[in-house]
């Protein structure tokens, strides 16, 4: 984005209800109002954050590069991170990366993984020139708090077409959000999108007991359910293809939500917002069953967690806790990466550290070859 390009987006966002839409220098210099009233504005659900459906004017349409982990929501430490770039960088702008097609990969988009419902798709991106080869598997599911996002946005299109590039089938994968059901229901179409990979694994060259799966924030809850929660037969859904497998080997997740009852009367007493996520009926009961920590054993298949200790939307005690259960039932292959003032982003934030470990943890697990 160009310095001038910014210097509008800045005062259209945030200073014109005040009258004076003036110099770049003054937004930037009243960054905490004018954040405060940039989600006085937008946050019509009053959740601390901006998603697509609320975002306005410039917000919207810079959306993807403000929305820096692709969770389908601007939260305070992405607003914060906007201003303090603007105000050290000046006007270089904010890259998610250029998604561009690798000539060694082919792009299927919108592939259905069931039919009856517009959300039931996923993008493929398959390596090209394998030579009867069988490749692993990488799903990436988005966040945007089980109402928002899409698979096609920001790292989950970069991601995949980069491991795509490395000999790995990745797979990009939309679900009903919560506007069309229950969080379980988002839990039942991840499950359903890897039994039909697992159909199709000749069609695609794929090896099936190689699958791993990344997701941040909702997408990182998703992740960890198909991790952890194979053996229970009431979260599949009424998905075709019940005859193969929903399980995978091999879990990245960053600000994972993995015990909603830790989050007690804050979610019991949400209104609608908690009747979304866990329905109106015997609410208990889904949040535990909509839970990671609920299935954590001692044969749980190996995680890479990643965690912000200053996370403001997702609390880190909900990987610590994790965490401490993984250690109690002696699972074998977990390792945690928490890291100190980093906030909901923290994977994007500390890409440096996050993005080898996760390519090593793949290539280890899933090849064993450690390449």
């Amino acid at each position: 984005m160009k310095q001038g390009s910014l210097f509008i987006f800045v005062a259209t966002v945030f200073c014109f209800s005040v009258g004076f839409i003036s110099q770049t220098q003054t937004a930037v210099a009243q960054q905490p109002k004018g954040m405060q009233w940039a989600l006085k504005q937008m946050d019509e659900d009053d959740d601390g954050a901006i998603s697509r459906s609320e975002a306005k004017g410039r917000m919207l349409a810079n959306f993807d590069r403000v929305d820096q982990d692709s969770s389908g929501l601007i939260d305070k430490d992405e607003l914060s991170q906007l201003f303090k770039r603007l105000r050290e960088e000046r006007g270089q702008g904010i890259s998610v990366g250029s998604s561009s097609v690798p000539g060694n990969v082919e792009l299927r988009e919108n592939v259905a993984y069931r039919e009856g419902n517009e959300k039931w798709k996923i993008d493929l991106m398959l390596p090209k020139n394998r030579e009867g080869e069988l490749s692993p598997v990488i799903i990436f599911i988005h966040g945007g708090g089980w109402r928002n996002g899409d698979k096609s946005s920001g790292v989950f299109r970069d991601y995949p077409l980069e491991y795509a590039s490395r000999g790995y089938v990745c797979a990009s994968i939309n679900y009903r959000l919560v506007d069309e059901g229950t969080i379980l229901d988002c839990i039942a179409d991840c499950k359903s999108a890897v039994r039909w990979l697992r159909a199709h694994a000749e069609e695609f060259s794929i090896d099936v007991n190689s699958f791993g799966a990344y997701g941040n924030s909702a997408g990182a809850h998703l992740v960890a359910m198909l991790g952890l929660s194979s053996a229970q037969d009431e979260l599949e859904g009424d998905g075709p293809h019940r005859e193969y497998s929903s399980a995978v080997r091999a879990v990245c997740c960053s600000a994972t939500p993995t015990n909603f009852r830790l989050w007690g009367e804050e979610v019991r007493s949400g209104g609608g917002r908690a009747a979304a996520l866990f329905g109106e009926e015997d609410t208990e009961r889904v949040m535990e069953l909509a839970s990671p920590v609920t299935y954590v054993t001692r044969s749980s298949p190996p995680f890479l967690m990643v965690h912000g200790t200053a996370d403001k939307t997702v609390p880190v005690q909900q990987s610590d806790d994790l965490h401490a259960l993984f250690q109690t039932k002696k699972s074998q292959d977990v390792t945690y990466l928490r890291i100190d003032g980093a906030g909901h982003g923290v994977f994007r934030q500390h890409a440096s550290e996050t993005v080898p470990a996760m390519r090593e943890f793949f290539d280890r697990v899933l090849r064993g070859d450690g390449k």
